[in-house]
């Protein structure tokens, strides 16, 4: 299947099977491929939560307004945002860079000096959504690699952050859930995988300048 082939096959997968499950390293594979995704400056101001005992996704079915996806899946992945965006956190992607790509410390001095610059003249609240919109590019590159896998996904912003956070112990991890991904294998008795996939014809929405 080509590229086309594929987004076309993937949909937002309402029922799972739940007697199949993804093996670790498959969905070690979807991690590692997202972990690829763009992001500005190439922070990544997020981190993604792994979530695989039954019991857990099953109690978290209440804070999603019931969608019983999140408890049939076989991987709940929740996509949270890092409320430590600090000096500290700069300095340690500083010292990635430095590793990673052989550069000395003083050579990134200037990049860093500006990123602690910007990060200071953010307002909290503006900095929590500018990292949570890194947060959904990564969710696309999430999507595109299930689906390149074969692998069944719905992304999920339905559900009560408050309650994901408080449930599963965020607040210790410096986090904030921002949405969700739901994935495994659909069910036969999902309905919607047999319907035409409906998207506004291509000169709809685009703008030739």
């Amino acid at each position: 299947m080509n590229l086309k082939e594929i987004l076309n096959w993937r949909y937002s997968t309402k029922k799972f099977d739940e007697t199949k499950s993804l093996t670790d390293t498959q969905v070690k594979n979807l991690l590692e491929l997202t972990n690829l995704s763009a992001s500005s400056y190439g922070l990544q101001p997020f981190k993604m939560v792994i979530i695989k005992d039954k019991e857990v996704k099953k109690s978290l079915v209440a804070s999603s307004y019931g969608q019983t996806n999140i408890g049939d899946s076989s991987h709940l992945i929740v996509f949270a945002v890092r409320t430590d965006l600090d000096e500290n956190f700069i300095n340690t992607y500083i010292k990635n860079i430095s590793e990673q790509r052989k550069q000395t410390k003083e050579s990134l001095e200037e990049f860093k000096q500006m990123l602690i610059s910007y990060f200071k003249n953010k307002k909290e609240t503006a900095l929590l959504k500018w990292a949570s919109e890194q947060i959904y590019i990564a969710l696309g590159t999430f999507l595109v690699a299930c689906a390149s896998e074969k692998i069944d996904a719905c992304p999920i912003g339905g559900f009560i952050p408050e309650k994901y956070d408080k449930e599963l112990g965020l607040a210790k991890y410096n986090l904030k859930s921002v949405v969700v991904a739901a994935i495994g294998y659909r069910s036969d008795e999902d309905k919607y995988q047999y319907k035409t996939k409906v998207r506004n014809p291509l000169n709809e929405i685009i703008v030739e300048l």
